[in-house]
């Protein structure tokens, strides 16, 4: 697992942690979800997160570690499947060893989501304090009754003609039922984006 988080953050074998350091802060920028759209990119910014946290908790040890004065060694630790296969992306070729990276990767995955959770809940808590948290959610609402509106007037198009006399334009139905139709389940996703922006499903924030 060393070997590899040296390899993820670009930085040779050893180098010490101001060069890991740069080296993290530079491919942080570069990959971070909210600057790279590449569907590749989130999960190597957590891999480049995950490599620089193990080296930097390495170095921390390996500084507190008292410096041995006899030739004694103590028999390694036996590694948890955790600990063995935290930071490791790639599945292994071993059948045995493939289940239990599988697993670690489940929860790896896990914890992530619980992570993403927390910080998706504490910034909309933040957002609902500021001044203009309520003209925002008022003007999308707003946005989407008008998306609705225009919807069910495009849909409304032919039966008007009918009922005016104007057959003759009926056909202009073809076209502006299925707009309407497109622009209804637009608004739907909208709002389903309304919901999460502004954490109307979060139970802190019903109350």
């Amino acid at each position: 697992m060393l070997t590899e988080s040296y390899r993820v953050l670009g930085v040779p074998f050893g180098a010490e942690m101001p060069q890991v350091r740069h080296a993290y802060r530079q491919l942080v920028l570069q990959y971070h979800p909210d600057r790279n759209k590449d569907p590749e990119a989130p999960a190597m910014f957590m891999r480049i997160q995950s490599a620089y946290e193990y080296l930097q908790r390495f170095k921390e040890v390996a500084a507190a570690a008292p410096s041995a004065s006899y030739s004694y060694t103590a028999p390694p630790k036996q590694q948890s499947d955790w600990e063995r296969y935290e930071f490791v992306y790639d599945p292994p070729a071993d059948p045995k060893e493939y289940l239990a990276w599988a697993a670690v990767a489940r929860e790896r995955a896990r914890r992530q989501r619980e992570k993403d959770h927390q910080a998706y809940v504490q910034r909309t808590l933040e957002m609902k304090k500021k001044w203009w948290y309520v003209l925002a959610w008022g003007s999308s609402y707003l946005v989407l009754f008008l998306g609705f509106l225009t919807g069910f007037t495009f849909m409304l198009v032919p039966f008007l003609f009918f009922y005016s006399g104007q057959y003759k334009h009926l056909l202009l139905g073809v076209i502006t039922v299925p707009i309407g139709s497109a622009i209804f389940r637009l608004m739907k996703v909208l709002r389903q984006d309304i919901r999460k922006h502004f954490g109307e499903d979060l139970p802190q924030m019903s109350k």
